[in-house]
């Protein structure tokens, strides 16, 4: 007899590993003690297969009974026998024999092991994460329905959380929840089993957030103070930082763990476990903890891989600061929130040793038009070439703004293009000339960091890359985080006619904050902003004149702290035709932004001399042309420009 634990998937390997199922057995018995407890019950079940191979899974409580469910590396009849303990029971399973014969279309979702900003099914088909958060209910509509909505859009990839206030944290029941000591609540465990077949029907997988940084903060979203880990609300915990190295809070979380992937691991919904969402901001991280944060990751990691034997990803979301952090993580989960999404997401460069995506985004500041910013961390990601587009935070207003349709859009580029098997293509740096002009608009791409710009040549330097280094928060060469300040920053430009530069301030520190705006070496606005408790939000705009020519305009902040810039505009210099793309020297996908019909010639696009099909998706509208077009000299010369947002695809005609 030969026992199977694992299924025989292994780094590196190139085969495709089939997979049948699902099934469940179901064992109408209890045990003394506690069911939730591995210590107290460790319950499984051997499923004796096809030429006596065994393959064991590990049971779960549910309505009374244990049950276990099993996709199968082989097909067949399985006969199941349930352990307690290490010792076969004499119980017959309520459906007698399993038939374990249908194939699981096309297994579970790992790195691929060849191209490491990819992610593979088992069989080998690529898969491309689209789509956005789902954390908790928001809003009347349900997360089953939303994920309807989602699936019907292309979205194939979401993150739901395991948060109390909309019960799904099975160790946080309601007040009035009667549960023992020690148990898991039932009541959130059948809610998540609702939201693995509501996504298994919608075709999403989703990353599976287990813990959350308020819980165990006092300082940032804090829940703390409500936790019934806290000894306040007669836990066990004195300290919320104690959480990652205490014994008993370790204990309860691997029983969370052991419960989630028995009872949900066999889904192929499960995109990845994620063990904990913004650990950044924890009290252990204020209190100088990190090697623990980091040893509970690796320790939590390598059990959930000791006993998933689908083998699903492990992540968390977090800052990158902390390289220790990552290194037991199959893939990088960043969370941005920049006043300039695309700078951020397209401009910003992730690692490469493993799959790297943003898992949050969202625009901070005043947003004047959403659905492009929700359009720039699509695009942003995967124009990039990132694992895997951005994913847009705010779930209830894709809902109630009826933000599905670009999701559409961007699930037919995907489609069409096919960008998920091209792991190789490389951004490109686009060049557009056109005749149309208009505002210049420069929006900081980093959050709270160090500036490692401040010297802009315009227009050349609005781009992505450069504008990624400029913080929103612009710190004090005199005062406050000084050492943080990179000094004034400069803006050279040539305009044909006079105009304004304007700048919208939307916030400064509770220290204050003084914005000065010098313009060819004349200062044109000075705003003060006072101390306060809970410092500043505003959404100033203070303008400075600029005349036709060569002109400098210099930015200094000298307040007591730091004031938050949003963004920088020049009334008619900017160029009317924006793009960004990634490519090959045969194939090539770009967004093409524009203030209105006209021609333009495009350089930099990297592909080789040739004819290819070109097929254009309207992002207003979804409608989609094809064409052929000649390339030559790398550039698209008076390339018609019709719609106000569109992706082009190249791809170049096979010969014959």
């Amino acid at each position: 007899m030969i026992l199977c634990l694992l299924a025989p998937f292994a780094a590196g390997q190139t085969l495709p590993a089939p997979w049948f199922g699902p099934a469940t057995a179901t064992f109408n018995v209890q045990f003394t003690g506690n069911p939730y407890d591995p210590a107290e019950n460790d319950v499984r079940v051997r499923f004796v297969g096809p030429k006596g191979k065994v393959v064991e899974r590990l049971a779960y409580f549910d309505q009374g009974a244990f049950r276990a469910t099993l996709v199968a590396p082989e097909p067949g009849v399985y006969h199941p026998v349930l352990v307690r303990d290490g010792v076969p029971l004499a119980m017959a399973d309520e459906e007698g024999d399993l038939n374990v014969d249908k194939p699981l279309a096309h297994g579970y979702i790992h790195p691929d092991p060849t191209y490491k900003n990819r992610f593979r099914y088992d069989d080998g088909t690529a898969f491309y994460p689209l789509g956005f958060n789902l954390g908790w209910l928001a809003g009347t509509t349900p997360l089953s329905d939303q994920l309807a909505k989602m699936g019907k859009a292309g979205v194939n990839w979401s993150r739901i959380w395991a948060c109390n206030w909309d019960g799904k944290n099975p160790w946080w029941p309601p007040d009035d929840a009667e549960v023992p000591a020690g148990h898991l609540w039932a009541g959130a465990l059948n809610k998540w089993s609702d939201l693995v077949g509501a996504a298994e029907q919608a075709g999403v997988s989703f990353q599976m957030v287990l813990f959350n940084h308020g819980s165990f903060s006092s300082k940032v979203n804090p829940n703390w103070q409500d936790h019934p880990w806290n000894t306040a609300k007669g836990g066990f915990l004195k300290d919320a930082g104690d959480f990652f190295t205490d014994a008993e809070a370790k204990r309860r979380v691997k029983m969370w763990l052991r419960y989630a992937v028995a009872r949900y691991g066999a889904s192929p919904s499960i995109f990845a476990w994620e063990i904990f969402n913004e650990v950044q901001w924890v009290d252990a991280r204020y209190e100088n903890r990190w090697g623990d944060i980091e040893a509970w990751h690796k320790e939590m990691a390598d059990y959930i891989r000791s006993i998933d034997p689908y083998h699903h990803m492990v992540t968390t979301s977090s800052e990158m600061t902390q390289p220790n952090l990552w290194s037991a993580m199959d893939y990088y989960q960043p969370h941005t929130y920049p006043a300039n999404v695309l700078a951020s997401v397209a401009g910003t460069p992730l690692p490469t040793d493993k799959p790297a995506f943003y898992g949050e985004f969202g625009p901070g500041g005043k947003v004047d038009d959403l659905a492009k910013a929700v359009r720039d961390g699509i695009y942003g990601g995967m124009l990039s070439n990132q694992a895997g587009t951005a994913m847009y935070w705010g779930w209830d207003l894709v809902d109630s703004k009826n933000l599905y349709p670009d999701y559409a859009n961007a699930a037919k580029v995907l489609q069409i293009s096919d960008l998920a098997s091209r792991p190789n293509a490389r951004p490109l740096d686009l060049r557009i000339d056109s005749p149309l002009r208009t505002d210049l608009v420069l929006g900081p791409g980093a959050g709270w960091e160090k500036s490692s710009v401040h010297e802009f040549a315009l227009p050349q330097d609005d781009n992505p890359a450069k504008l990624a280094k400029l913080s929103s928060y612009f710190q004090s060469s005199t005062g406050g985080n000084k050492a943080m300040s990179v000094g004034p920053l400069v803006f050279t430009f040539h305009a044909d006619k006079p105009g304004v530069a304007t700048v919208i301030v939307s916030g400064a520190s509770s220290g204050g904050g003084k914005l000065t705006g010098v313009m060819n070496g004349q200062a044109v606005f000075t705003k003060e902003y006072p101390a306060s408790k809970n410092g500043t939000e505003t959404n100033d705009t203070l303008s400075a004149p600029f005349k036709a020519g060569n002109n400098t305009f210099e930015l200094q902040s000298t307040g007591a702290d730091w004031v938050q810039l949003g963004d920088i505009r020049f009334s008619g210099i900017g160029q009317g035709v924006t793009a960004i793309g990634c490519g090959e020297t045969d194939w090539m996908v770009c967004r093409v932004c524009s203030e209105g019909s006209t021609l333009a010639t495009i350089g930099g696009i990297g592909l080789a001399d040739g004819l290819y099909d070109l097929t254009t998706v309207d992002l207003t509208n979804g409608a989609t042309a094809s064409s052929t077009i000649d390339v030559r000299n790398f550039s698209l010369k008076d390339f018609p420009i019709g719609s106000k947002e569109e992706v082009l695809i190249f791809k170049r005609k096979l010969a014959g």
